[in-house]
């Protein structure tokens, strides 16, 4: 029986993961040992996660962890950030470690258990991006607001499922959530007009309406809360075109070359590296067919893909070895990730023209132009050639 083919999703919120059983773990501690967690511990706690996703290190490594950036780039008073990573340090959530090439790092507690063996038990929620460009956290750590960042976190939480049903930007707003003030009252730990100062402070990212309005007196009553997330929080999922399992096979494949090279790198750098070809292969060819009809997880496309990718990476082992034959040196005049992504650009067009054919480049053509309504770019770029 042929198995069903999981939906990709159109639109997703833009951000990085914030595992969900990290949350969980946080909450057991808080009950078992009867302890608040301080709004500044959680700000550092999301700090530190967004470290991680920068620097795509294995193991949840920080490397490059600045605490002075952070304070300086979301206007935190930097003693108040520190204070809140001390935590995480001290209850464990953290803790200093020397890594495999003998430099301290941090490391996240427990980080390959929240990230599971396999990725359909990886469950997690999304932080946006665009916190970063607000003062949401600055405002609840200056108000000790620790309780609104858990009513955060489970916004974003029933938030993430919502968008996954929509397929277009226009309707992340049309997506709510209720909550009745009695709970968030309870939850928050304060009155009416408490709760809505601080989910004032939320919105920057959610739009918020109240609903079951009424006065008793000079009394303002609120019967419900709606939220709604606003659109500078999601994005077209542009891996709709499902490449994940390429990528991570061919990141693989590059981290076991530079190494067999003795050339030094950065888990960014791996990164980049991938970055590059998205843009300069993946994206050209994402409209070539991809045999939706063959019974069968690898298509087409992604077998012209595979191919291109490795003949780039063998080329650059026979580069490097040649060099090194010829007793020169060699050194990347920019960045990695600079230097690969030029290879990739290099060659893709004279592999397009000698490997793919005539028909499939032109059913490609007419589907980009259905989508897009535009002169298709891989026809200008070979036509250009």
């Amino acid at each position: 029986m042929k198995k069903r083919k999981k939906k990709v999703q159109d639109i997703k919120i833009y951000g990085f993961p914030f595992p969900q059983e990290l949350l969980e773990d946080l909450r057991a501690y808080k009950a078992k040992h009867n302890i608040s967690i301080p709004a500044s511990a959680y700000a550092a706690l999301i700090c530190v996660l967004k470290q991680i996703h920068r620097e795509k290190t294995a193991g949840g490594e920080l490397q490059e962890f600045n605490l002075s950036k952070y304070s300086k780039e979301l206007g935190i008073n930097y003693s108040s950030l520190y204070t809140g990573f001390q935590f995480l340090n001290i209850h464990g959530f953290v803790y200093e470690s020397i890594n495999a090439a003998g430099k301290p790092v941090y490391v996240l507690h427990n980080y390959d258990i929240y990230h599971g063996q396999k990725t359909d038990s990886y469950n997690y929620f999304i932080i946006p991006h665009s916190l970063f460009k607000t003062n949401i956290m600055a405002e609840l750590i200056r108000t000790s607001n620790a309780k609104t960042f858990e009513l955060f976190f489970s916004l974003l939480t029933q938030f993430r499922h919502g968008v996954a049903r929509i397929s277009k930007l226009g309707q992340a707003e049309e997506i709510t959530y209720t909550r009745n003030m009695s709970t968030l009252k309870l939850l928050l730990g304060k009155r009416s007009k408490g709760v809505r100062e601080a989910l004032a402070l939320l919105e920057p990212l959610f739009n918020i309406s109240y609903s079951g309005i009424a006065y008793r007196g000079n009394q303002l009553w609120v019967n419900k809360v709606v939220f709604s997330l606003k659109p500078n929080t999601v994005i077209e999922n542009n891996d709709a075109f499902e490449v994940h399992p390429l990528i991570q096979e061919f990141s693989k494949h590059t981290e076991s070359t530079l190494n067999d090279l003795h050339i030094s790198y950065k888990p960014r750098d791996l990164f980049d590296i991938m970055l590059s070809f998205k843009h300069e292969v993946i994206e050209l060819l994402k409209y070539v067919s991809k045999d939706e009809q063959m019974n069968t997880s690898f298509s087409e496309r992604d077998s012209y893909i595979q191919s291109y990718f490795y003949m780039c990476l063998s080329w650059f082992q026979q580069h490097i070895r040649k060099l090194r034959s010829d007793r020169k040196t060699f050194h990347f005049s920019q960045s990695i990730g600079a230097y690969f992504r030029t290879v990739f650009r290099n060659h893709i067009l004279e592999f397009i023209n000698s490997n793919i054919p005539y028909d499939r480049l032109h059913e490609a053509h007419y589907k980009e132009y259905q989508e897009t309504g535009k002169i298709p770019v891989l026809y200008q770029k070979l036509r250009n050639s």
